[in-house]
């Protein structure tokens, strides 16, 4: 489905819905991380949109999204509000945000700027703060997209996401596939906003029940940060996974799921 109503944009968005066809069940909201589109939330559909309406959106500039004008606002306020905004379009009250690596950020903005939209909020892979390594390498990108495509550059970094030793290799050719077909200047600007957020700010911020899915080998989301993550958000659960990398989302689907769907039922019975 193709909407044009948030603020003169093309944004794509998919509802899923499984449930019982005389209730009316709660909307969970699956936002995706940098260069990534609806179709990488496969593995986490199926299990929640038997008993959640699931929405997915591509982000502005990602997959069916439109691109945006010159001097768009990349920022993570910018893009929490075209959310709110769909949401507005869709007539959706409040939602269950899960979000995951930017996804996750633009959920945490979302959180402190529409607290009364947000039921719970699940991270999955989201940066608790940005080490001088992960900073250096994302300078590094932005300069390496001025000469590469963003399929090169990917394919360069997969270590840093995947397990290439064990992880299926037809998953890896797919994923880098279906990032490499985001605008370069997208993720450019991208990575030059979020160089200057300040993401442990927002975690005492959160007011919401938060559930934390945390990789236990990305070096963009080490285990300390995790935990400093979990600390600092005020209503936070923290479940690890230790043998996964970055992107745990994708190669441990149906195990985040699963959690988010225990996570969200829990919160049903209090």
């Amino acid at each position: 489905m193709l909407t044009s109503e948030i603020d003169g944009y093309l944004t794509y968005y998919e509802i899923t819905d499984f449930t019982d066809p005389w209730k009316e069940p709660e909307v969970v909201l699956l936002y995706h991380g940098l260069g990534r589109t609806v179709d990488v939330w496969y593995g986490w559909v199926p299990v929640l949109a038997r008993h959640y309406r699931v929405l997915r959106t591509d982000c502005r500039g990602h997959g069916r999204s439109g691109l945006p004008r010159k001097g768009y606002d990349w920022s993570l306020a910018n893009l929490a509000r075209e959310a709110k905004l769909l949401l507005d379009r869709l007539a959706l009250k409040r939602v269950h945000w899960a979000g995951e690596s930017l996804g996750g950020l633009i959920g945490m903005q979302f959180a402190v700027d529409y607290p009364d939209r947000l039921a719970s909020l699940t991270l999955c892979a989201t940066p608790y703060r940005w080490r001088p390594a992960v900073q250096e390498a994302m300078a590094r990108g932005i300069e390496q997209l001025q000469r590469q495509s963003v399929q090169e550059w990917y394919q360069q970094c997969l270590a840093f996401h995947f397990d290439v030793e064990k992880d299926d290799p037809r998953m890896l050719q797919w994923f880098v596939e279906l990032v490499g077909r985001t605008d370069a200047e997208v993720i450019q600007a991208l990575l030059r906003s979020l160089l200057s957020v300040d993401i442990a700010a927002l975690c005492p911020r959160l007011h919401v029940p938060t559930l934390i899915l945390a990789p236990g080998r990305s070096p963009l989301v080490p285990v300390e940060d995790a935990r400093a993550m979990q600390r600092a958000i005020p209503q936070a659960h923290l479940v690890i996974y230790e043998d996964a990398r970055h992107h745990l989302f994708l190669t441990h689907s149906d195990a985040c799921a699963q959690e988010m769907l225990r996570f969200l039922r829990d919160l049903a019975t209090c």
